[in-house]
């Protein structure tokens, strides 16, 4: 268990202070642009101890989907959307409410970081449009192996790094599980872990769990932000994924989607 403590850490970020300072950049990515990533949810989640960032794809106009470690401990959650600057200067179209109602993998286990997966209800359906449109989930059993995928979200830039004020992106490669076993231990690489590595070091960070792992060019969802290596964002270790096809059966009964 020791050695688990050491290796792997949840991309969430505490949030103590004001929501100006909050943490939140990709590693090594670029600044989105308005309607790139409509599915794209910032998850502010209260907390005993605070508030914590996650980020989350909107599967419907009543569904978000995020991780399940972004949900422990939650009383409320607030959910914006269609937002690209993490605070609002002004009426940029963003929809903004808070939620409650959240349903978290019943076999989630947070030592191991396995089904790392959990939906959230919003209070009413929520009008779509060209800023917020729901992400699609794949419909093959696909593991995706070498294939280009985008992650994105409001997470550290690196280890203690700068706000960044608008929402970030990067492209990854997804490598095979065993390749990722020789940075984490098997007993938390399953068969329902995504792994996925960019090429100039660009990776998820803490604020960017629960976010959307999708195909490159693609609105297809295959993974949800799970975890990284402790030893930091910026290194160029693989980040870890919950696999979204091992959920997918999961995630349409427990939404009815």
């Amino acid at each position: 268990m020791f050695k688990l403590t050491i290796v792997i850490v949840a991309f969430l970020a505490i949030d103590s202070a004001s929501p100006a300072e909050l943490p939140s950049r990709i590693v090594n990515g670029e600044a989105a642009v308005v309607g790139q990533f409509p599915y794209q949810v910032l998850l502010k989640i209260q907390l005993s101890q605070g508030r914590a960032l996650c980020g989350g794809s909107l599967l419907s106009d009543q569904w978000i989907l995020t991780a399940g470690h972004c949900v422990q401990g939650a009383s409320s959650f607030e959910v914006t959307l269609g937002a690209l600057d993490l605070v609002d200067n002004g009426n940029d179209g963003r929809v903004v409410l808070t939620a409650t109602e959240y349903i978290r993998h019943d076999r989630y286990n947070p030592l191991f970081a396995v089904n790392d997966i959990a939906v959230i209800k919003l209070p009413t359906p929520i009008v779509l449009s060209d800023r917020i449109q729901p992400i699609k989930l794949p419909t093959n059993s696909d593991k995706f192996t070498g294939q280009k995928v985008v992650v994105s979200g409001w997470g550290l830039q690196k280890n203690g790094g700068n706000v960044a004020e608008k929402l970030q992106f990067a492209p990854l490669k997804v490598i095979t599980n065993l390749e990722c076993m020789r940075t984490y231990s098997p007993i938390v690489i399953r068969k329902s872990t995504l792994c996925a590595r960019g090429e100039a070091k660009q990776s998820p960070c803490n604020g960017d769990s629960g976010g959307p792992l999708v195909l490159e060019g693609t609105n297809v969802l295959v993974g949800v932000v799970s975890f990284g290596h402790a030893t930091g964002c910026e290194l160029g270790s693989p980040a870890a994924f919950a696999r979204v096809t091992s959920f997918a059966d999961w995630i349409r009964k427990t939404t009815g989607l």
